[in-house]
């Protein structure tokens, strides 16, 4: 066999026709084209890849531990129990709301999140995408958790409204009003009292007698009256701001004001910068969901101070996302000392599915349920690995165009040495080792033309590693266009172009293979 590969390669070398080896070159030239476009796309959607589960596990965790309903108070214990488990790095609580944010008259819609400053850095990675300020200063010293409004109101003895078992027990247990007498238990009830028949002939007092003036006596003490002058308007807008501070609450001095952490595009288009003071208002926080209360409270608004910017990379969140401290999002909620959900941050992220189906079996399963970064972003990855898959086939076409040119240079070479294959019949040689000369020269053409291409292809993808191609954040979500090359692009742009430059070639080979020796001597 090995006389197969030496004639299949010298095949390739036409010397009585360069209408073969101009063939073979456009063959080479076509599938090094194709598969350095294809190494190029593929890095490029594998780039996109990695840049959104890098830029969205930096601001979610990769396993979150949630609870159907409002009532989220054993979140302590759930975060004890997820730092037990050894591929564990970190866990803790956060509330997540849509609000508004406000500075003087600019106004934008924000996701508020609630976070734990002392485990915030074991679960994201935003100490790590802060461009200015700090953490310090986002809980205020002796910030506590929040309080119910029911149990605000009510004493410590006192039950809870919802609770109607102890509220109809109390009731029976509750000492009977001056004059009204219990009746011994085990005693039929005793009848009502007869009402009496006659009327009561008591005296009534007489009513007082009011003198209601007449129009002209009102208009003549009118015109008699001296009325002071109104208020100014300064004077008016000073007043209002004092009655708005005492009512709020809120210190004057901006040093003093709960710490708030926003993105990079949101603070240019607010105009903010580190110690700049904001407010953030709550639309929906005086609203009643339950629909159980008599009445909706009034939005509620607090002031805070920006403490650091941060820069997460991905224009969803710069320009969306802000983060307070855990206590001050429970005020917002108005559930008292409750979150939405526990944040889990793992040492392996492939390992996000088991470990979090293990943590709800632990919790119990009822109320408590997990999700891990996949099922979060479900529709976002998925939809990213469509695209590579389609863009792949849609660039391997241009090998497959270019595997035509290889099955070309196969008939011509086939047609050509007629008589070399009638000979090498004659004097005993195999269909195989037919098959195998012709199979030699296509995949000789395969692997010429994808060595090329992978040089062509991994030099494209450091050129666009290297200078960063810019694109436009509020379309592509990322500022730069990403590049990853690693082993797997390269092997699988090498087996597809391999794949199909050898498959092109069996069936000129296969018809070389069937040639009878009679047939190639006939017309020489």
């Amino acid at each position: 066999m090995s006389y197969a590969l030496q004639v299949g390669v010298r095949y390739l070398r036409s010397k009585k026709r360069a209408t073969v080896s101009v063939i073979a070159i456009i063959a080479v030239t076509g599938v090094a084209l194709g598969v350095a476009a294809l190494l190029s796309v593929m890095s490029i959607t594998a780039g996109f890849q990695r840049e959104f589960r890098d830029k969205v596990l930096g601001v979610n965790a990769h396993v979150l531990v949630l609870k159907y309903g409002l009532d989220f108070d054993e979140y302590r214990d759930v975060v004890e129990r997820a730092r037990k488990v050894p591929e564990v790095v970190g866990a803790a609580p956060f509330i997540i709301n849509e609000m508004m944010l406000a500075k003087g008259d600019r106004l934008s819609g924000v996701l508020v999140k609630g976070v734990d400053p002392q485990g915030i850095t074991d679960v994201l990675d935003l100490p790590h995408q802060l461009i200015d300020g700090s953490l310090e200063g986002l809980r205020r010293p002796g910030a506590m958790p929040a309080i119910a409004p029911e149990d605000a109101q009510r004493g410590p003895d006192e039950t809870s409204d919802n609770d109607l078992d102890a509220f109809l027990t109390g009731l029976a247990d509750r000492p009977l009003e001056d004059g009204i007498v219990a009746a011994p238990k085990g005693t039929p009830d005793a009848p009502a009292p007869a009402l009496d028949d006659e009327p009561s002939t008591a005296p009534i007092e007489a009513l007082p007698t009011v003198h209601v003036p007449s129009p002209e006596e009102m208009e003549a003490a009118l015109n008699g009256a001296t009325l002071d002058a109104l208020p100014s308007d300064e004077l008016e807008d000073q007043k209002f701001a004092e009655e708005d501070l005492e009512l709020s609450g809120e210190p004057e001095d901006v040093s003093a004001l709960p710490g708030i952490v926003v993105g990079t595009t949101l603070a240019k288009n607010l105009g903010l910068g580190v110690g700049h003071k904001v407010r953030i208002i709550s639309p929906l926080a005086g609203v009643d969901t339950s629909l159980w209360k008599a009445q909706s409270g009034a939005p509620q608004s607090r002031e805070y101070r920006v403490i650091g910017i941060f820069e997460a990379g991905f224009q969803e969140y710069d320009s969306k996302l802000v983060y307070i401290d855990l206590y001050e999002a429970q005020v917002f909620q108005d559930q008292g000392d409750t979150v939405i959900g526990v944040e889990i941050r793992l040492k392996d992220i492939e390992q996000a599915s088991r470990i979090a189906k293990d943590l709800e079996r632990d919790l119990g399963g009822g109320p408590f349920h997990t999700m891990d970064w996949k099922e979060l972003n479900h529709n976002l990855f998925t939809a990213l690995e469509i695209q590579k898959v389609m863009l792949s086939l849609v660039i391997a076409t241009i090998i497959l165009v270019a595997a035509f040119n290889v099955i070309a240079t196969l008939i011509m070479i086939v047609l050509e040495k007629r008589r070399e294959i009638a000979i090498l019949k004659a004097m005993g040689a195999t269909d195989a080792s037919v098959l195998l000369i012709f199979i030699v020269q296509g995949a000789a053409i395969g692997v010429v033309g994808t060595t090329i291409g992978l040089i062509l292809g991994g030099a494209a993808c450091a050129y666009l590693t290297a200078f960063e191609f810019p694109l436009d954040p509020k379309v592509y979500l990322i500022d730069h266009l990403p590049v990853q090359t690693s082993i797997v692009e390269f092997t699988a742009t090498v087996l597809i172009a391999m794949g199909i430059c050898v498959t092109a070639t069996l069936l000129p080979s296969w018809w070389a293979a069937r040639m009878l020796p009679a047939d190639g001597m006939r017309y020489q």
